[in-house]
Parts: structure tokens; C-alpha cells; sequence
């Protein structure tokens, strides 16, 4: 693979796959709060007419249930940590493709191709040795 293939066919659709998945945590993480924030204020509201409705107290602790749902459902599936790492390592790709096409250090030498796959590659690495440390730690806390 050449160096224009390399740029184009794997370091720019990296960088795009890791900017579209973060953002689609950002906009879940912030859909998931705003959820939990509007049942928050639904059970100050509906606290306040709780001696005039006798089905009162179960709309609010069903509504309570919920909120406790969201937040563990948010917790699960930790919508903010990927959010912020994807964007990272987004940013991290783009910083290294900046400094090779512009020939900055470290890619001011004869090798910078070889220097800038060595680089990006290992930073893909590092994101996937961290999926498979979540991984193996959910897997250790099940048994």
C-alpha cells in the first residue's frame, strides 16, 4: 500500500469512523440525560399534587423507577467515556496526518511514511487493547 492509499483508504476512514461514533455517543449521552433531567422535574412537579390525586404516589415512584433506569442504562453503556475517546483518538489521528503532510517533526526524515503507519497503527492499537481490557474486566466481575 502506498502512501496516498494508506491516507485515504485507511487513516482518513479511521478518522471518520471514530468521529461519526463519537459523535453518536455525544447525541446519545445528551438525549439520555435530558430524558433523565425532564423525569427529575416531573417528580418535583407531580410531588406538588400528590394530597389531590390518590394514584399520585405511584405515578411518582413509577417515575422515580424510571429515572433510576436511565441512569443505570447510561452507566451501562458509558455514552460519555465514548464519546470522549473516540474524539481523542479522532484527534490523535489527525494531529499525526497535520504533522506528516506538513513534514514536522518527527516526520522530517526519509522514513516518515513508514514513521506515520508505525504511528497511527498504534494508536488504533491502543483502542483496541482497550476494548479488550473492558472487556476481560466484565468478564472477570461475572464469574
Amino acid at each position: 500500500m502506498n502512501q496516498e492509499e494508506y491516507i485515504k483508504q485507511r487513516l482518513d476512514d479511521q478518522i471518520k469512523w471514530y468521529e461519526r461514533k463519537s459523535s453518536i455517543c455525544q447525541k446519545k449521552y445528551k438525549f439520555w440525560q435530558v430524558i433523565k433531567i425532564v423525569a427529575a422535574l416531573l417528580v418535583t412537579t407531580l410531588s406538588l399534587w400528590v394530597n389531590e390525586f390518590k394514584e399520585m404516589p405511584y405515578v411518582i415512584g413509577i417515575t422515580g423507577a424510571f429515572i433510576v433506569f436511565v441512569e443505570s442504562f447510561v452507566k451501562i453503556f458509558d455514552y460519555e467515556k465514548l464519546w470522549a475517546q473516540y474524539r481523542s483518538t479522532a484527534e490523535r489521528l489527525k494531529r499525526e496526518k497535520l504533522l506528516f503532510q506538513t513534514k514536522s517533526k518527527p516526520y522530517n526524515t526519509k522514513e516518515s511514511f513508514n514513521f506515520l503507519v508505525q504511528r497511527c497503527e498504534a494508536i488504533m492499537q491502543d483502542e483496541v487493547q482497550g476494548w479488550i481490557e473492558v472487556i476481560s474486566e466484565k468478564e472477570n466481575d461475572q464469574s
